[in-house]
């Protein structure tokens, strides 16, 4: 059954006080809400729930005056076992632990809004943290990208497209302003024309609603050239790049992967496009320069080095053949693939001359000791050869396969400093 929207005052002064992205969801979960209380005969607007919790309040029976605080827990058993979705992938189902979570939490802030802050028991509800632990989101390499591209029509093409390169929070995504990018595109041909050279990289900055930091963007040339005929095609609607809701969004991207038989390892929502963008960058680019490209705070002097450098040009530049969607950006020729193959032989030498020198100065007992520390440190199971070590009686013997051991090394730290890093630039935003 389709509840009507709740337009009572207190309803709409609540939603009011949200931001707009926010109080779209809230808007929807509000309705749930109602369809719940009427399916329990319970009151059915804002206001007089807001009326009734009052009363309530005044009562010396704690049944009576907790009684919205106790029927929340109940709401939430109700999305996860009675309740069925209209809409998205799983139309019919109950609703997940997470989402019925995250239903819950409009509520709570409705009466909380309000001043009546809901008293839930610790064990009514699940905790988030808890959740947080056991949702996590799937993580996107190119090659599913751009299976997933193959899948879309004009309009999905050119949002992934604008999505895999520019890691915008879904918010800041859904808010791009049309005229903004139709402008950088049109400076940028102009500069082509004017200096008798084909069009590169698109750059333009905005501000970002979370942070209110400004963040340097960057389109591909295969971007720029989609966008060019979605622009021509889409006609403006009301001033967004992709007239499209947070939710929409996530939905097309589920779309996507769903139609290219994508298997998945976690959550799909716009995020993933982001921690794609972070993920590439580690350790290929510096972090204020990732920082500033991902819309995360750095101090101005620091900006102002990196504007006037052109790092983050520089950065995508780099990267634009490795996210490339038609592999058509780079020129791809053989003389670079050489040099790029040449430097990484170079490197691989240098590391292996390196642990030569560490074991000629370095006594072996402090070798084992160490590694044996570093691996305990950062949870690497040592392939321990004959006579390694004895715990026990706290001595060292033999020696470890060294080259074997850094490699690992290298892999435990990269993966724990892009913990710290996908941590730091809002792994968790919505």
């Amino acid at each position: 059954m389709t509840v009507e929207m709740d337009n009572s005052k207190a309803v709409t002064e609540w939603l009011n006080s949200k931001k707009e992205n926010v109080r779209i969801q809230y808007a929807d979960r509000w309705e749930i809400w109602l369809e719940y209380c009427r399916a329990k005969g319970l009151l059915t607007t804002g206001s007089e729930q807001l009326e009734d919790i009052k009363k309530r309040r005044m009562s010396t029976d704690n049944t009576e005056k907790f009684f919205y605080d106790n029927e929340v827990p109940k709401y939430f058993r109700w999305l996860r076992s009675e309740y069925k979705q209209k809409k998205g992938r799983n139309v019919g189902k109950p609703l997940s632990e997470g989402s019925s979570l995250a239903y819950v939490t409009a509520i709570r802030s409705f009466f909380s809004y309000h001043r009546y802050r809901l008293e839930i028991r610790k064990d009514a509800l699940p905790s988030s943290e808890k959740l947080k632990k056991v949702y996590k989101d799937h993580k996107f390499d190119i090659y599913q990208l751009r299976a997933m591209f193959k899948q879309g029509d004009l309009f999905e093409r050119t949002a992934l497209a604008c999505g895999k390169d520019l890691w915008l929070r879904v918010g800041d995504f859904s808010k791009l302003d049309r005229d903004l990018i139709e402008l950088a595109i049109k400076r940028e041909a102009e500069l082509a024309e004017n200096e008798q050279r084909d069009m590169d990289i698109v750059e333009f900055e905005l501000i970002t609603e979370k942070e209110k930091e400004p963040a340097s963007c960057h389109l591909s040339r295969e971007t720029t050239e989609l966008l060019k005929e979605y622009l021509r095609t889409y006609p403006k609607k009301n001033g967004q790049l992709f007239p499209l809701t947070e939710d929409a969004l996530n939905d097309l991207l589920k779309r996507l992967a769903e139609k290219a038989k994508i298997t998945l390892t976690g959550r799909v929502r716009w995020h993933c496009l982001r921690k794609f963008g972070i993920t590439l960058m580690h350790g290929d680019v510096t972090e204020p320069v990732m920082k500033y490209m991902t819309g995360k705070h750095i101090s101005s002097d620091l900006r102002t080095y990196i504007q006037n450098n052109r790092e983050t040009y520089k950065a995508f530049k780099h990267l634009e053949p490795l996210i490339s969607l038609t592999k058509s950006n780079g020129n791809g020729k053989s003389a670079k693939l050489a040099k790029d193959l040449e430097e990484l032989k170079k490197e691989r030498f240098k590391l292996v001359a390196t642990m030569k020198l560490m074991e000629m100065v370095t006594p072996k007992k402090v070798m084992q000791k160490a590694i044996i520390e570093l691996a305990k440190e950062y949870g690497i199971k040592l392939k321990l050869e004959i006579g390694l070590h004895n715990q026990v009686k706290g001595k060292y013997w033999g020696t470890p396969d060294l080259d074997s051991f850094i490699n690992q090394l290298a892999d435990a730290i990269q993966k724990k400093d892009l913990e710290r890093v996908l941590a730091e630039n809002g792994n968790n935003d919505h």
